[in-house]
């Protein structure tokens, strides 16, 4: 038994985001409301397990004590069994709580590598890399937790084929992400489709956990799950606009901070971002979490487009130093 069951639904997931959640992000969200379970950034089991993994590894590093603190996931891709399988091995050895076989990302540099969303249309080979990661994780840690994130289909849905071949290989948890990987992130997330794994699931009478992933809010969460019965609920995007979604006990939507807590938490992201990486991962990145801060109050909009012309940790805490407490000193 893994530690995804475990769990009392409706539990709550963080996403594994590309460029997002690194540990200095994970750990500013749990400290708002912790997540039951988080993911790791994607990374690339053929990096891992090549002669240069340094790139790849940062992906997998974590902050004094957060593997004690609540189940952490690996996630990682690709489409060569001998490295999923060595990469496999590795997340064991680390400590991680469970590993994930990404099989969802539409990205097209991706797929066109016959990873991801591409296993979709490959389900022979999809089946001969998940096995190779159960296979090199159990060789560490026997019964440690193997998992898949998925998309409803390639072009169409196919969630009896594909999700129901899935099912069938046992797996601890599975996440379907309600789109097809040809729609990208654009349209609705279909949690019709998410229910019927649901239903198959349990017409197989199999434990598998399912976690259905798509547009979820806060005001979302309750009715996705009643209107499923996944045993849990990953958040992507909606943390950007939601901080504190993952606050069961004292919950206060994003939009109602103030702007004096939103830009000491974006002064608290840039330093916990120049602690952790210094110079070595590339500062634009942190860009992208600048309007979550600086949005919905006088004067946000000229601090964000001017820390979005800084390029270093001390440019932009210099700008908050000087602006910020400028708009903070102005009357609301």
């Amino acid at each position: 038994m893994s530690f995804w069951n475990d769990l009392a639904s409706p539990f709550l997931v963080l996403a594994p985001m590309e460029d997002v959640t690194d540990h200095v992000f994970r750990r500013l969200v749990a400290d708002h409301g912790e997540p039951d379970v988080l993911f790791t950034e994607f990374t690339s089991a053929d990096f891992l397990t090549s002669k240069q993994p340094e790139k790849a590894l940062v992906r997998l590093e974590t902050y004094d004590g957060e593997l004690s603190r609540r189940p952490l996931v690996a996630q990682i891709w690709g489409g060569n069994p001998e490295t999923l399988y060595q990469a496999a091995r590795l997340v064991a050895q680390k400590g991680f709580a469970g590993v994930d076989l990404n099989m969802g990302c539409p990205v097209k540099k991706i797929s066109r590598k016959g990873a991801c969303s591409a296993l979709i249309r490959l389900p022979s080979v999809a089946l001969e890399v998940l096995q190779a990661v159960r296979e090199g994780a159990w060789s560490v840690s026997p019964g440690f937790a193997v998992s898949v994130k998925t998309r409803i289909g390639w072009s169409r849905p196919e969630t009896e084929e594909w999700c129901g071949l899935l099912l069938d290989q046992q797996l601890d948890a599975l996440t379907i992400h309600g789109r097809t990987a040809k729609q990208m992130s654009e349209g609705e997330a279909d949690w019709k489709e998410i229910a019927k794994v649901v239903r198959l699931r349990n017409a197989k009478g199999l434990a598998t956990r399912i976690i259905g992933n798509g547009d979820l809010t806060h005001t979302a969460l309750s009715a996705r799950f009643q209107q499923t019965g996944v045993d849990g609920l990953m958040i992507g995007r909606g943390v950007f606009s939601d901080i504190g979604i993952f606050n069961r006990e004292s919950y206060k939507p994003f939009e109602s901070w103030t702007k004096e807590a939103k830009i000491a938490l974006l002064e608290r992201h840039i330093r916990d971002h120049e602690g952790a990486w210094g110079q070595s991962k590339d500062y634009e990145k942190l860009k992208k979490f600048f309007k979550v801060y600086t949005s919905g109050w006088d004067g946000a909009l000229e601090l964000r487009q001017l820390l979005m012309e800084t390029h270093r940790h001390e440019e932009s805490l210099a700008v908050l130093s000087s602006l910020g407490q400028k708009i903070l000193s102005s009357k609301p």
